[in-house]
């Protein structure tokens, strides 16, 4: 596994450096990336479609400069310099422990107030080019795609929150005995927080810019999909504990062409540091588990992915706003449904039943997906 880049690019280029970015948080961002640049050929595609049309916005052009601008860019600088500089100067502890250092006072506060004074400094200069007594405002039109950015940014921070609150409900007991770490530590994502979080915080966004919702909706729908299988190598890189359930037994022979690891492994170097202390392993992530287990986040990956390329090749064929994105929803609900019986996770007793979090939240999506599905197709009907 590879706990940090550092890991991987030595594992790739068999170098020895230690660069201590883990690999659970590059590998999200590069996943929301990935949703981002789907998202925008999707919005092009359906743009020349002429089946997502642009909205006039009003633009300030100038006005009076804002001073809260300016120290909130002074602020922000001086937390780059103070931490950045402060972590080339001390590289050593940082390496050590960065959830500790980057939510500590450490740091280099001389070169954080130089960057202060740039960052400020370069704000007022902005603002006074565009310095006006009045504010003075200009309509442009702006298509759906040029606001890619800020419907991808919308969705990784509401999605991070979501996706954080999920898990502390999930493992409440393990947010009880340390909140800091379970608040701030880079692993302890419930996907499916995210994704509703994300949903309804770009849903209200794309409302208030009165575009189509059931239309973008649509467009999204490869974009998420393309992004959980990015993410969910997240997982499988770092080994964070998102595997399945003990696999002790042989490999079938029918799946004699598949490779040893894909139906059973052991996570050497995972994030968590689960399982028996390796020999002769130097470094924070020496253990690998005592079992092999189901390596589910490749699984998922894998499904993903198929389902990605199907949603995108129905947007063309489906012309019923909506129907794609609940199709999509319900591959993945089935999909995570039937990966949740060889997953590990926390049970909830309901009954006479044993269900996960994600049981009911994927089995809810399908059902969700089914209906939608139905209701559309039926109003559509009536319009003919």
């Amino acid at each position: 596994m590879f706990p940090t880049l550092g890991h991987l690019i030595n594992y790739l280029l068999g170098t020895n450096i230690n660069f201590p970015m883990p690999t659970y948080g590059f590998v999200l961002v590069m996943a929301f990336v990935t949703a981002g640049i789907i998202l925008k050929y999707g919005l092009l595609r359906k743009e020349k479609q002429g089946l997502l049309l642009g909205h006039r916005d009003k633009i300030l052009i100038s006005g009076p400069i804002n001073y809260s601008d300016i120290i909130v860019s002074g602020v922000f600088y001086f937390i780059i310099g103070w931490k950045i500089i402060g972590i080339a100067l001390d590289y050593d502890n940082f390496t050590n422990d960065i959830n500790a250092y980057i939510f500590s006072l450490q740091g280099s506060i001389i070169a954080g107030i130089v960057f202060a004074i740039i960052g400020a400094g370069y704000g007022y200069l902005q603002a006074n080019k565009k310095y006006s007594k009045e504010e003075i405002f200009e309509e442009k039109d702006i298509l759906p795609h040029q606001l890619t950015l800020n419907i991808v940014m919308i969705a990784m921070i509401s999605g991070i929150i979501g996706a954080k609150v999920f898990d502390i409900l999930e493992n409440f007991s393990r947010f009880l005995q340390d909140p800091l770490d379970a608040l701030f530590s880079s692993g302890g994502f419930t996907f499916y927080g995210g994704l509703i979080a994300g949903f309804f915080a770009v849903w209200y966004y794309i409302r208030k810019k009165n575009i189509d919702s059931l239309t973008l909706m649509d467009t999204a729908a490869p974009a998420i999909l393309g992004a959980y299988a990015v993410g969910r190598m997240a997982c499988m890189l770092s080994g964070d504990g998102c595997w399945g359930i003990p696999n002790p037994d042989p490999k079938p022979e029918y799946l004699a062409m598949i490779p040893d690891w894909l139906w059973a492994f052991d996570f050497p170097h995972n994030v968590i540091n689960e399982g028996s202390i390796i020999t002769s392993c130097d470094g924070n992530y020496c253990h690998r588990l005592d079992v092999p287990v189901f390596p589910t986040p490749i699984y998922e990956s894998i499904l993903s992915s198929i389902f990605f390329l199907i949603a995108w090749f129905l947007q063309n064929k489906i012309r019923t706003a909506g129907v794609v994105f609940f199709i999509a929803i319900m591959l993945n609900g089935f999909a995570r449904f039937f990966i949740e019986k060889i997953r590990v996770n926390n049970v909830y007793d309901i009954g006479q039943s044993h269900i996960t979090q994600a049981e009911i939240i994927s089995s809810s999506l399908v059902l969700i997906g089914i209906i939608g599905i139905f209701i559309l197709l039926k109003l559509k009907k009536k319009k003919v």
